[in-house]
């Protein structure tokens, strides 16, 4: 699972820089929500139900608010990477971990709704939406900062 982690080099090419980047979003991705499920189930299944559009509101736009300076953050974080050194490397993998947050937070706040579907519904198309927009941000990632060839390649 962590072979492209292990495999990097100082100045890893973008498709291996890809790779990693993917799979350390992914256990990242995994390491938040696991506790939060376990939390997040019994609390949701536990408590009323109560289905109020202001609650819905309110509860899509913190998830909404939460993954957007998720990934901001990540991508400012990448902006300042310089291409092909090992300094972008490690700014990349900061931000790909950061950005695990962002679909993290709604996913997180759905299973406290899980008794009104409307709002379980919502939060996770948002989910899902953040998980798609950090998930396409990694290409744009690897694509400025892994480097063209590496030296054997050149």
């Amino acid at each position: 699972m962590l072979r492209p982690l292990a495999h990097l080099t100082d100045a890893p090419t973008r498709h291996r820089l890809l790779a990693a980047l993917r799979r350390l979003y992914l256990l990242n991705l995994a390491a938040l929500t696991l506790p939060g499920l376990l939390i997040g189930v019994p609390l949701g299944l536990l408590l009323p139900a109560k289905s109020a559009w202001l609650a819905l509101l309110g509860l899509a736009l913190a998830g909404l608010l939460c993954a957007a300076l998720a990934l901001a953050l990540a991508h400012h974080k990448v902006r300042a990477a310089v291409p092909g050194t090992p300094e972008g490397r490690d700014l990349a993998l900061s931000a790909a971990i950061q950005a695990a947050s962002a679909p993290a937070a709604p996913l997180l706040m759905a299973c406290t709704a899980l008794k009104d579907p409307l709002s379980l519904l919502a939060l996770l198309a948002l989910t899902l939406l953040s998980l798609l927009a950090g998930w396409l941000l990694l290409g744009v990632w690897a694509a400025r900062v892994g480097a063209e060839k590496t030296a054997l390649q050149r």
